[in-house]
């Protein structure tokens, strides 16, 4: 058993993003396997589908390839067993990263369950089942830059077009945290004599992954 440690940890953002590979179907199993004939893409790869057919609770959510052949791919951490094969789509992988190099630490919440009341009459006690899971949230604590590095400026300028971007978390003994959504735009606190620091939070699109080293 290894516990994630806060030293050496590495934040990253997704800079650039490579031409969509066509996928012509996804299976009903856990991990689920992408078809994509002759796609390039190399194991512990990170993107995520622009488009799915019959799946839309994987489109936008961030992957991490796990073992690959020529022509298909297998999607760490993701459990397709409950829904059904899906069909055509595309998947855009991540190319090129930046760090974060001054992020302090970070967060991810819970996702609670909303609660269903469902006593009727008979019932001397409260019934509850749980609903729909909550969406989850990162928080990241930085310090503040009098310029930002590009990996800041991006999270800015993305933060204001209301777009998505795809983070990746690095533990020193390789394994990884991989999430894609929509960053806050940062804030900053500056105090006489004192280190600037800053914060943001991303609202996530589907699911926190969890890669093995």
């Amino acid at each position: 058993m290894t516990y994630a440690i806060g030293r050496g940890v590495r934040i990253e953002i997704g800079t650039t993003e490579g031409s969509a590979k066509a996928v012509t179907a996804v299976s009903a199993a856990k991990p689920p396997v992408a078809s994509s004939v002759a796609h390039g893409l190399t194991a512990k790869s990170v993107g995520y589908f622009s488009t799915l057919a019959n799946a839309p609770q994987l489109v936008g959510q961030a992957c991490r390839l796990a073992a690959v052949t020529a022509n298909d791919f297998t999607l760490e951490d993701l459990d397709m067993t409950g829904n059904g094969a899906a069909g055509a789509g595309s998947f855009i992988p991540v190319t090129a990263w930046a760090t974060l190099a001054s992020t302090v630490d970070y967060q991810i919440s819970e996702a609670a369950a909303d609660k269903l009341d469902v006593s009727v009459l008979l019932d001397d006690q409260k019934q509850e089942e749980n609903g729909q899971l909550a969406a989850q949230t990162v928080s990241f604590n930085v310090r503040t830059e009098t310029v930002g590095s590009a990996a800041m400026q991006r999270v800015r300028e993305t933060a204001r077009k209301g777009d998505y971007l795809v983070f990746r978390i690095s533990f020193k003994d390789g394994s990884v945290r991989v999430f894609r959504g929509q960053p806050s735009l940062p804030g900053e606190s500056v105090a006489q004599g004192a280190v600037g620091s800053g914060s943001f939070s991303v609202t996530i699109k589907g699911f926190v992954i969890e890669g093995a080293a």
